[in-house]
């Protein structure tokens, strides 16, 4: 094959790789754009049906009002009643099965509202007002909150699995421009001419006449029997590069791209645990306020052990809270009773959101590879997490609602 042919080879395949990638770049944005999109309407939907339930409790409690007219409310009662659980089951349609789960519980509530509003209709019928009073201030108000609680539930469930789906298109994305990028720069590299290397045989023309020659002009006796293979010898050989298992670590950050269940957290925690040789690995994220880091999946470690760990201030003095500090990689160095550990921080968008701390053997916090796949990887938790601002005002938004 000449040389134009594989120029133009390396062409056309980075002309298919940009094609792609461009491909996979706007399909992304188009599915993120949809997600944001559905989890608005699921959000005002879920906001609607609150204040549909606040609505049915007033009517409910107009009943035993002194001056109202008891079947205009009672019929007020049952038609938002209706509503409300045809609300409930067009918002089913449209959710994760964590906020199904929530929204079936907030139905069989419903019923149970349902069951009540007649008995206190037929104490209201019967002359019994306080009967129907205490009922409709004691259960009513119970049955109304319990329904409120399970719907702003699925709300909260429905924006989280909006914000891992968002997640997941931003990382699609973000993955097809390094794949473009990586690709740009090996066709760069493959398209640089090569310098004309000097030939083993050349060099020894050069390099072994003139050694003889110096110590000849020196007067410097060359030992007996020297040659350039046991001089050679004689000059230690650098140690072996640590190495890492690159295939793996593409495997692990593939799943963890597409990562949609943190069930699985713990085996991939696991594989990482193999891939950094490490003894144990603690993911630590820090609360919605950044003042303190908390233990949420581990492995390695006894369950008791992780439980008695217990939280970390964000001043303490130590390797991971100094790496939630700094976002930078921190390190403690082995020793003869302990092995070593790697603080690698969670750099999120808006800030570090917690560190992945890794109990590490055979030295390997002193290994520039083990500690660049430790990077790698905290970076694609990092993405899994989100930052700590994200979940408070998710949090806030839930509590107020």
């Amino acid at each position: 094959m000449t040389r134009r042919a594989v120029r133009l080879m390396l062409l056309i395949v980075f002309i298919a790789a940009i094609g792609a990638t461009a491909f996979v770049f706007r399909t992304g944005e188009h599915d993120a754009r949809a997600t944001e999109d559905a989890a608005r309407r699921f959000d005002d939907a879920a906001v609607a049906a609150l204040g549909q339930v606040a609505e049915m409790r007033a009517a409910q409690q107009a009943y035993v009002a002194a001056g109202q007219g008891e079947e205009f409310w009672i019929k007020r009662t049952a038609s938002i009643l209706n509503a409300l659980r045809a609300r409930l089951a067009s918002l089913k349609s449209e959710v994760p099965p964590d906020a199904s789960a929530s929204l079936d519980e907030a139905g069989g509530t419903l019923q149970d509202f349902e069951q009540m509003d007649v008995r206190a209709r037929e104490l209201m019928r019967a002359g019994q007002t306080a009967a129907a009073s205490d009922l409709i201030f004691s259960d009513g108000l119970e049955l109304a909150r319990k329904a409120a609680d399970a719907i702003a539930q699925a709300r909260t469930a429905g924006r989280v699995a909006a914000d891992v789906a968002l997640a997941g298109a931003r990382r699609r994305g973000v993955f097809a421009i390094g794949t473009a990028a990586a690709v740009a720069f090996v066709t760069v590299l493959l398209l640089v001419p090569a310098s004309p290397a000097e030939t083993p045989a050349e060099a020894a023309v050069v390099t072994l006449p003139t050694v003889a020659q110096e110590a000849r002009a020196l007067d410097v006796p060359l030992e007996d029997g020297w040659t350039p293979a046991k001089r050679a010898a004689k000059t230690p050989a650098p140690p072996p590069l640590p190495a890492i298992d690159l295939a793996a670590m593409a495997s692990l950050c593939g799943d963890l791209a597409r990562l949609t269940d943190t069930r699985t957290l713990p085996m991939l925690l696991e594989r990482t645990a193999g891939l950094l040789d490490a003894s144990g690995i603690i993911l630590w994220i820090a609360d919605p306020d950044g003042r303190e880091l908390n233990p949420i999946v581990a492995h390695g470690y006894p369950p008791q052990l992780v439980t008695r760990l217990g939280t970390i201030k964000r001043e303490a003095e130590n390797v991971t809270a100094a790496a939630f500090r700094t976002a930078l990689l921190q390190t403690v160095k082995a020793d003869a009773v302990s092995n070593g550990a790697i603080a690698a921080p969670l750099i999120a968008a808006s800030g570090c959101a917690g560190v992945m701390a890794a109990e590490v053997r055979n030295r390997g916090e002193q290994q520039d590879a083990k500690l660049a796949a430790a990077a790698i990887v905290a970076a694609q938790f990092a993405s899994l997490v989100g930052p700590p601002a994200t979940r408070s005002h998710t949090r806030a938004e839930a509590a107020g609602a």
